[in-house]
């Protein structure tokens, strides 16, 4: 029995499918780290300024909304 040759397979994801379906919960996984890096940024950057309130609240919810959205894709199997 002839086995093929590992390096001539297309690539699987954990799922079981290629990685072309799982393509847009890459990029939307990338865009929810990105945003969560800015906010706390952002975040920082007003404590040192000496910002309102409201910036901070503004921060802090984007940075609940895009971690409460990471952490459920994580769960639910969508990494």
């Amino acid at each position: 029995m002839t086995y093929p040759d590992p390096a001539q397979l297309p690539p699987v994801s954990v799922r079981g499918g290629t990685t072309q379906e799982g393509a847009d919960g890459g990029v939307a996984r990338t865009v929810l780290w990105v945003v969560l890096v800015v906010s706390v940024g952002g975040n920082t950057v007003a404590s040192y300024a000496g910002a309102g309130t409201w910036v901070h609240l503004v921060a802090g919810v984007v940075t609940a909304v895009c971690a409460t959205v990471l952490a459920v894709r994580r769960l639910r199997g969508g990494r």
